[in-house]
């Protein structure tokens, strides 16, 4: 359940991060200041969760003993 649920979440951090990211991208122009800041304070922050819960993903999946 918990391999599941990591998975789950770590895959909509990373989409939330490329919506942001393609939104600060493309529609940055209209944005005006405030694309850096939703760089900044919005999209590096969800890949970093990201990134984490999927490492925390094979760490726990390397210890668990299901075949």
């Amino acid at each position: 359940m918990l391999p599941k649920l990591l998975a789950w979440t770590a895959l909509a951090l990373v989409l939330l991060f490329a919506v942001l990211m393609l939104t600060a991208i493309f529609a940055g122009s209209s944005l005006g200041d405030s694309a850096p800041l939703l760089v900044y304070w919005g999209a590096v922050p969800f890949l970093g969760l990201g990134i984490l819960l999927a490492v925390v993903l094979l760490i726990t999946s390397a210890f668990s003993s299901d075949t």
